[in-house]
């Protein structure tokens, strides 16, 4: 490794958003011997993030006051003005950063052996709990992976909402157009900030397309150059990807008579296109 950093300290946070790969991704990485991506948690860390940003507020670096003696320091004399402050804790603003870092690394690098890289995938954190993570641990390298609006969307319809929708009356079609537009505008969204992200930190931030994976490319090598790692045979990132399994393909869309329907309804809908070109262009998405 070009790196000589623990590789405790230098964890890959995967990003995406549900339905574009991102446990396909999880698997070529996890190919290589001496990283391990853990799979989803549900979002969880969003409060230990939400804690450290609390924690560099100015009225609480300001007000803060560490203190271990009860009754000079948190209750004090009634008599004492000057003694009394409703601000003492054990902790200082300062230390609750290195607290929460030291809980991540706990939770994740558990049973894990010393020289093994640890990192996660989640569909749940947007720029702003990442960006923090990065801050929590300036060695870490963040991957951001993006499938084609229209790929995606599609795919979140067919798996999770199609049961859901009624497309043979008028009622139910403006329903899905509704549902449908929402999706695209927050496909927009979310990548738009993390695209804002990648380019504050173009050096440990990575954007993969979807297409990459499933139609082959030389982006897979070059991911694992950019994690500072070599990349493993072509045959051992060959077999992950030809096994055609994961929640991408155990939940496959079938075909459905509404599909083309669903798919002028993406088309048509009302999102940032021009934001959305950019985007495209930046992660090389096809189709």
């Amino acid at each position: 490794m070009s790196d000589q950093k623990s590789p405790w300290e230098r964890p890959i946070f995967v990003a995406s958003l549900a339905r574009s790969g991102s446990t396909l991704l999880q698997r070529v990485i996890n190919v290589h011997p001496g990283i391990t991506i853990w799979g989803e948690h549900g979002g969880m860390l969003k409060g230990i993030t939400d804690a450290v940003r609390g924690s560099t507020q100015e009225f609480v670096v300001k007000n803060l006051k560490s203190g271990v003696r009860v009754s000079e320091g948190v209750i004090g004399e009634l008599s004492d003005k000057e003694t009394f402050s409703p601000w003492v804790s054990p902790f200082e603003a300062h230390e609750i950063s290195d607290a929460l870092r030291a809980t991540m690394l706990d939770l994740f690098t558990r049973k894990l052996p010393k020289d093994v890289r640890w990192g996660f995938k989640e569909i749940r954190y947007g720029a702003l709990e990442l960006r923090t993570m990065m801050e929590l641990f300036p060695e870490a390298h963040l991957v951001v992976l993006a499938r084609g609006i229209e790929q995606q969307v599609s795919s979140r319809v067919f798996a999770w909402g199609a049961k859901d929708l009624d497309l043979d009356t008028d009622e139910g079609r403006t329903s899905a157009q509704d549902m449908i537009a929402g999706m695209t505008r927050h496909w927009v969204a979310r990548y738009w900030s993390l695209h804002a992200l990648a380019e504050e930190m173009p050096d440990r931030t990575s954007l993969v397309a979807y297409s990459d994976l499933v139609q082959g490319s030389d982006r897979i090598p070059k991911l694992f150059e950019e994690l500072g790692e070599s990349a493993p045979p072509d045959e051992a990132i060959g077999e992950v990807l030809g096994a055609r399994s994961g929640s991408s393909y155990s939940k496959a869309s079938k075909s459905n008579e509404h599909s083309e329907l669903v798919a002028e309804m993406i088309a048509a809908a009302d999102y940032n296109r021009p934001r959305y070109e950019t985007l495209a262009a930046a992660y090389g998405l096809s189709g």
